[in-house]
């Protein structure tokens, strides 16, 4: 369970990425909602990464 929560903040980035880019190569750019997932996805994965690093660290 360490593991994953170590991880799911790069999982979602990727994701999130991942989403994006296959909306581009589908041409379906122009629906503004379907662009707010990845949008969401990437945010909160680098709001969970840096809480996970912050978390992980000793200062």
């Amino acid at each position: 369970m360490k593991f994953l929560t170590k991880y799911i903040g790069l999982g979602l980035i990727l994701a999130g990425v991942a989403l994006l880019v296959t909306l581009h190569v589908l041409h379906v750019t122009f629906v503004n909602m379907l662009l707010l997932i990845p949008l969401f996805l990437i945010v909160s994965g680098i709001v969970c990464h840096v809480w996970a690093m912050k978390r992980q660290s000793n200062y």
